[in-house]
This record gives C-alpha cells, structure tokens and sequence, in this order.
C-alpha cells in the first residue's frame, strides 16, 4: 500500500504517536511534544495536524468524555520501509549496496563488519 506523504511536522507527530503505542492521550502528545522535541504548539494547531493525519489514514482519534485518544492505523516499520525505499530509488539509483555503504562508511569497525558480513550470509541463504 502506497502511505501518502508526511510533511515534517507531521513525521514529528507520528513519532511521538508511535513511540507511546495504541490509545495515545491527546495531553500525552501534547507533553512529549514539549518535552523531548521543544515544539510549543497551540492546541488547536495540535488539532489540525491531527486532522490532517487522519485525512491520509494515519491515525484515528476517539473521544471519552472530555478526553481524546489517538491510535495509529500505519505501522511504523511499513512507513520506514517506505521512506527508505523512496531514497533508495531516489539517491542511489535502487542500489541497496550503494545506500548501505554511504551510512556505514567509516563507521564499521571489524566486529561490526563480521555482523554486517553475517547478515549478507543469512539473507543468501
């Protein structure tokens, strides 16, 4: 399935809502938003990016009373994968090879490269 496009401040907010797991409180976002990430938003700016997340099916919200819960309907695993497909394609001409060697580039020290080495193993096999 083809994810829609997030723009930054929505990637913000899907990491937060991912990071916490199912029936996220609205209070709990607004925090963690705060908190870890220093985004000081208006509630009702809060609210519209919730809109639009839900517009593009990534989230569903619900009421209990005066409280709002958030859930997550994209998994965040299926929306990296995407994202890093996309760059894949993108940046390196689909060549898996050539986007793993730009991350690790003198970063791999000789246990890491044996893991690494492992990992090419076990996916050939």
């Amino acid at each position: 399935m083809k994810l829609e496009e997030l723009t930054n401040a929505e990637q913000l907010f899907m990491k937060c809502i991912w990071d916490y797991g199912k029936d996220m409180p609205l209070q709990i976002l607004t925090r963690n938003l705060q908190e870890e990430y220093k985004k000081e938003y208006k509630r009702t700016t809060i609210r519209t990016f919730l809109l639009h997340l839900e517009k593009k099916k990534y989230i569903t919200t619900y009421q209990i009373g005066k409280f709002t819960y958030i859930n997550f309907l994209v998994d965040e695993e299926d929306y990296k994968k995407q994202q890093m497909e996309a760059a894949k394609k993108f940046w390196y001409e689909d060549s898996g090879f050539d986007m793993v060697k730009t991350l690790y580039q003198d970063k791999l020290d000789q246990e890491k490269l044996e893991q690494l080495k492992a990992l090419i193993d076990e996916i050939e096999d």
